[in-house]
């Protein structure tokens, strides 16, 4: 009879961690942006080994697939550079991180920007905050202060459609 207790216990435990575990999937648009045609839109898809980012910018759009495994998927920023990707999920925030190395100058070393996002949900999931990171080990504290003066940022986006 305890055995099955506490079978029972886990399996209602297990229940109760699948059901508060955020799911991100969905469309969602930029608030408090003044300039519309600066905007962005995000879609969202979650499954258990990935989670699938596009962001649409006015006409051009950008996907990117972060692996939830511990593994690094390939990353394409907007501007076309490449780099590598991964994401985890901690507790209710999912955390996507990316790292790119872009050649400035053809004769120059290239410089490495690596980024940390932190997405996370409201309560009743119609807004999303993400928190991005952007650090610069190549780079000189000051310049790279200069060159991202609202770092971190947040920004939010609400969910366009119906969960």
């Amino acid at each position: 009879m305890l055995k099955q207790l506490f079978a029972l216990a886990i399996c209602f435990g297990s229940v109760g961690w699948a059901a508060s575990k955020p799911d991100f999937s969905g469309n969602y648009a930029q608030l408090n942006k003044g300039d519309s045609s600066s905007s962005v839109s995000i879609r969202v898809v979650e499954t258990d080994a990935a989670v699938e980012v596009t962001r649409v910018y006015g006409a051009k759009s950008i996907t990117n697939k972060f692996p939830l495994d511990g593994s690094q998927g390939d990353y394409v920023t907007e501007a076309g550079v490449h780099g590598t990707c991964r994401a985890k999920l901690k507790n209710d925030v999912l955390v996507l991180e990316y790292l790119v190395a872009s050649r400035p100058y053809a004769n120059e070393p290239a410089l490495r920007f690596d980024t940390t996002e932190e997405w996370r949900l409201s309560s009743d999931t119609r807004t999303l905050t993400i928190k991005t990171e952007i650090k610069c080990p190549d780079m000189p504290a000051n310049i790279t202060a200069a060159a991202f003066p609202n770092n971190p940022r947040k920004e939010k986006f609400q969910r366009l459609d119906s969960r």
